[in-house]
């Protein structure tokens, strides 16, 4: 149900006017402090926590998809040059400020999520009823999630579990060893009460499941498992155990009610939205209604598919978009060296497909490499023509079985607690490419950028590997300064100095 999430603060007129006239509640009587006092109003602060992963655009240009993609050898910020939307071409250079608005509006979007879920936890009542046990969980899911992104992005970051009174607002950093264990903690509450999605109606496909909290619970162990994270950070476990610990959650989802789809192709379909691949999507929405460019959270589609497309072109089946996140001439030659055409073809579009539907006379600008995303194109039929820009109604794929099955065969080969061929070759069948006869650690690595492309994964990946300075070095990577991005200046003067900046920014 595309629209449920976009129902997330009609808040204030849930239960006036009941009998009559003469009974009228006065104007103003729910507060946020005597409002979440029924079923009904818990969910619906449950789905405005939903709600917040939508926005790619706030009152400025941000996208924790671009954020994640553009400082990854896949993709080239490009759009209409450098003077164009430069807040971004800053993150795809290496040369991001603390006062780059995007990355403002990026930790604003995690804490804006957080609150809210904190809402629920904090009024929901476990005791009530399974359903208020079911969106405590689900609560607790997306408290992991943004925290997770927040992390990753940011390294130590405040941790915040409940409602704060104005003298608390002032919170500096916490450890992310301490982060990370109410993320773990989170997911182990919350997968036992979480619904499986075979349980799920029609338009409730965009809620949190236990394979989704099985799923981010065993990537959060692979990251303290990894190389640069080990190194980073003390953790009270071991690499080895903590690639155990994945293993077993991976194990949890694999072999379930999850599988590939037969066609790479068809993954980010509009028709294979929440199809026998999807873990976790966010949902987006047609809604018609397009150009609240001073608030872009009251919109629910996704902005990043009309950013991606060609610029100039004008056909029936591809919408003209701004041009930016092109694929890297560089991923593209490692899909022709692996004679990998199947992924290569579901995930880029080049001039030979323009060509076919009829384009001509696209623009092309400075750092134009010739392919464009296909996964997040703007095809014409899922949209307003009239208004196209907001209205994109292409979903997220943010876990999907295939990540799940390379995520369980790294922690398998890392820990040698399984075998990670079969899965491995599982992925690669559905490529149309020859099983492997053995599995290391760079078959994996390469099968993770083949199959996850413009996904947002590489970069990370390449950062907890230990392998971001090698690969992305020559594009303005620094070791010890760009695994992670800087602290927002606005949020450290606004803590009046209680956060502190990251290392060399």
């Amino acid at each position: 149900m595309k629209k449920i999430i976009l129902l997330s603060l009609l808040i204030v007129v849930a239960n006036s006017c009941k009998e009559d006239w003469l009974e009228l509640d006065p104007i103003g009587e729910k507060f946020e402090t005597n409002y979440y006092q029924t079923e009904e109003e818990i969910f619906s602060g449950l789905v405005s926590a939903y709600s917040i992963l939508q926005p790619k655009y706030y009152s400025g240009w941000s996208s924790y998809y671009f954020l994640a993609n553009f400082p990854s050898d896949d993709a080239k910020v490009v759009g209409g040059g450098p003077g164009d939307r430069p807040e971004y071409h800053e993150i795809g250079e290496f040369r991001t400020v603390p006062t780059n608005p995007a990355v403002l509006q990026l930790w604003r979007r995690d804490f804006y999520g957080v609150y809210r879920a904190n809402v629920v936890i904090e009024n929901a009542d476990p005791e009530a009823s399974q359903k208020s046990k079911e969106y405590i969980a689900e609560a607790k899911f997306l408290r992991a999630y943004f925290y997770f992104e927040l992390l990753r992005f940011f390294g130590d970051v405040p941790l915040i579990t409940g409602t704060l009174n104005p003298d608390e607002y002032n919170q500096p950093r916490d450890p992310a060893e301490e982060v990370f264990a109410q993320i773990i903690e989170d997911l182990t509450e919350a997968i036992p009460d979480l619904p499986v999605k075979s349980s799920l109606g029609s338009g409730e496909l965009y809620r949190a499941t236990k394979g989704a909290g099985q799923s981010l619970l065993g990537k959060a162990y692979l990251y303290m498992a990894s190389p640069y994270y080990q190194q980073t950070y003390d953790f009270p476990k071991s690499a080895n155990e903590y690639y155990e610990l994945a293993a077993g959650r991976f194990e949890q989802v694999i072999g379930g009610i999850y599988e590939l789809e037969d066609n790479y192709d068809d993954i980010w379909r509009y028709s294979h939205e929440h199809g026998s691949e999807s873990i976790f999507e966010i949902e987006y929405a047609n809604i018609s209604r397009g150009g609240d460019w001073g608030n872009g959270r009251v919109n629910g589609g996704n902005i990043d598919v009309q950013m991606s497309g060609p610029r100039g072109i004008s056909t029936d089946t591809l919408l003209a978009g701004w041009g930016f996140d092109m694929v890297s001439k560089d991923l593209i030659d490692a899909y022709e060296a692996e004679g990998d055409s199947a992924r290569k073809y579901g995930t880029a579009y080049g001039e030979d497909f323009l060509n076919e539907i009829g384009a001509t006379d696209w623009e092309k600008t400075e750092g134009y490499t010739g392919w464009y995303s296909k996964k997040r194109a703007p095809w014409a039929h899922i949209t307003f023509q009239s208004s196209p820009e907001w209205n994109f109604e292409t979903n997220e794929r943010m876990i999907r079985y295939a990540d799940v099955l390379l995520m369980c065969a790294e922690a398998y080969l890392q820990s040698g607690t399984g075998d990670p061929l079969p899965l491995v070759n599982q992925v690669r069948e559905r490529a149309m490419l020859d099983p492997l006869g053995s599995v290391d650690m760079e078959d994996i690595k390469l099968e993770r950028r083949l199959e996850l492309a413009m996904e947002g994964h590489r970069f990370f990946d390449l950062v907890r590997w230990g392998d971001a300075a090698s690969e992305l070095g020559e594009l303005g990577f620094e070791e010890n300064k760009h695994e992670v991005f800087p602290i927002p200046q606005s949020e450290i003067d606004n803590s009046n100095g209680k956060l502190e900046q990251n290392p060399n920014y």
